[in-house]
């Protein structure tokens, strides 16, 4: 099989501007998330145990959100490039890393697709190349463009399974329950992919529960754009108030997520 051209195939065409106010809309709520994060994490104690972070290393992190991980590399000491594609996202990133030394980072409103190495000055130049949970990585070139950065480790994330319960029920309403979701392809074509060029990866797993209480209007905001106009705003606000108390919606998030982590200099022949 032949994973690089098959990946690119199934590649899905992202409309940036539509992800930019996606993430927008969001970045208020992965701020808070971040602020409930710290050094105890789970994958930086793997990070640390990898030899991947250390004081002085430089990182590179790909669709830093609100500067979540950032944050806990530059308390390591780390150096930190972190790039999204959403300007509300990097408003907090900036924000959450102003207590740190502003020599040590530098967050820039850019996508992955549209970093030229070359010009930034990255080829080679980070000791790790970090995309936790980011679309950004979702085809072969930008696969091949986090080694290129690097000039030791990469890591990346995705969802394996993910279920919420308000989108199970909106789903089953809307008849979209047999919609399927490709939380698995990036991480398979991959880890495949990379098997294929010599590297040697190294896949785990971790399974998550988190609880999400929200307002009526970013419930319907979210959904509105997670179901891509597949149902009448009257009838999908319809359905979010039956679930609603007091104009409030709780609902439990049930995920896996996948962690591929790779040496580049770790591959056969050298």
């Amino acid at each position: 099989m032949d994973f690089e051209k098959e990946w690119q195939e199934k590649q899905e065409q992202k409309d940036l501007q539509q992800a930019r106010n996606f993430w927008d809309f969001r970045a208020e709520e992965f701020n808070e998330i971040g602020k409930r994060h710290d050094e105890n994490d789970l994958l930086i104690k793997m990070l640390i145990d990898k030899g991947a972070i250390f004081e002085g290393a430089k990182v590179l992190d790909i669709g830093c959100g609100a500067g979540r991980y950032s944050k806990l590399f530059l308390k390591m000491g780390c150096q930190v490039t972190g790039i999204d594609i959403s300007p509300n996202m990097i408003d907090f990133s900036k924000e959450n890393a102003m207590t740190y030394d502003q020599d040590h980072f530098c967050f820039k409103v850019m996508t992955w697709e549209e970093a030229d190495l070359q010009k930034e000055g990255w080829e080679k130049a980070f000791d790790l190349v970090f995309a936790s949970m980011s679309p950004a990585i979702n085809g072969p070139q930008a696969l091949r463009k986090m080694i290129a950065a690097s000039r030791n480790f990469c890591f990346m994330s995705s969802h394996l399974y993910k279920k919420d319960q308000i989108g199970e029920y909106l789903k089953k309403q809307l008849n979209l329950k047999n919609k399927k979701d490709n939380y698995r392809q990036n991480l398979y074509y991959a880890f495949n992919l990379l098997w294929e060029m010599g590297y040697f990866p190294e896949f785990t797993h971790q399974d998550y529960t988190r609880q999400k209480i929200w307002n009526l209007d970013k419930a319907f905001n979210y959904y509105r754009q997670i179901l891509d106009g597949q149902e009448e705003e009257a009838h999908l606000k319809e359905l979010l108030q039956n679930k609603s108390v007091n104009g409030v919606i709780e609902d439990i998030n049930e995920s896996k997520s996948g962690w591929l982590f790779w040496s580049v200099l770790d591959v056969k022949g050298l």
